[in-house]
């Protein structure tokens, strides 16, 4: 019984890191939508806000350009992905 409850603890941290690590995207910067504050990194069109975190350089969205490889971030909800963090990527 005690060796099943940790073969399922083990199982539960692998499955938790692994859609952690579901929500980051790398890659350069396809297009930026000023209007609507979005990037788009491999298709994915990521929304930027006040609840977006800029590291390695960026300091807003303003300093993001069409080109640069980055790494973000991001939550999905409701049907939306949000940027949590955008940094250039090593």
């Amino acid at each position: 019984m005690v060796y099943r409850q940790v073969v399922f603890a083990v199982a539960g941290v692998l499955f938790a890191t692994a859609v952690l690590a579901g929500n980051e995207v790398k890659g350069p910067i396809q297009a930026i939508d000023v209007e609507r504050q979005t990037v788009t990194v491999q298709g994915i069109a990521l929304e930027t806000g006040r609840h977006t975190d800029y590291d390695d350089g960026y300091r807003r969205f303003e300093d993001l350009r069409e080109g640069d490889r980055v790494e973000v971030e991001f939550e999905y909800r409701d049907g939306r992905h949000i940027a949590t963090e955008i940094e250039r990527d090593d």
